[in-house]
């Protein structure tokens, strides 16, 4: 397989992944798209490990975020590695990170980066902008001037 057919093929997983579990709601198939072995590393929030991590996120987002949803805005690939920056939306109905239903709607940005293998997710780098959105919710987040 050549270097463009494997960026293309590893991108593709990456589509898939976004269409399947979050547009069409499918927590089934994340079994199916990530590696038992499967590492996020998803910085603030910790590490989550294998399918079961995935789906621990998925459920926790729905809880909080029902009609959550993410458009992909860039995404770019080069050889196993495929780099997505999103804009997730949704409304604030279940409790989230201590904070109770607020009904606001809320957009934020973040990006992942994962690494795909013979069709499956291996390990990732995702990140979104706490800030942004503990900030929408109204959570009394001080910054500090540098």
């Amino acid at each position: 397989m050549s270097a463009d057919n494997d960026s293309a093929a590893s991108k593709q997983v990456i589509f898939d992944y976004y269409r399947r579990v979050w547009e069409e709601g499918d927590a089934s198939a994340i079994p199916a798209l990530f590696a038992p072995g499967y590492v996020n590393h998803a910085g603030a929030r910790g590490t989550l490990k294998g399918p079961d991590g995935i789906l621990a996120n998925y459920r926790s987002l729905k809880d909080a975020f029902p009609d959550v949803a993410f458009t992909l805005d860039i995404v770019v690939s080069e050889g196993s590695r495929v780099c997505a920056y999103y804009t997730m939306t949704g409304t604030h109905e279940g409790a989230f990170m201590g904070i109770a239903p607020t009904g606001r709607a809320v957009t934020v940005p973040g990006i992942g980066i994962y690494e795909v293998k013979d069709g499956i997710i291996v390990e990732s780098w995702v990140v979104r902008d706490s800030l942004v959105l503990l900030r929408q919710l109204g959570a009394d987040v001080a910054v500090k001037a540098a």
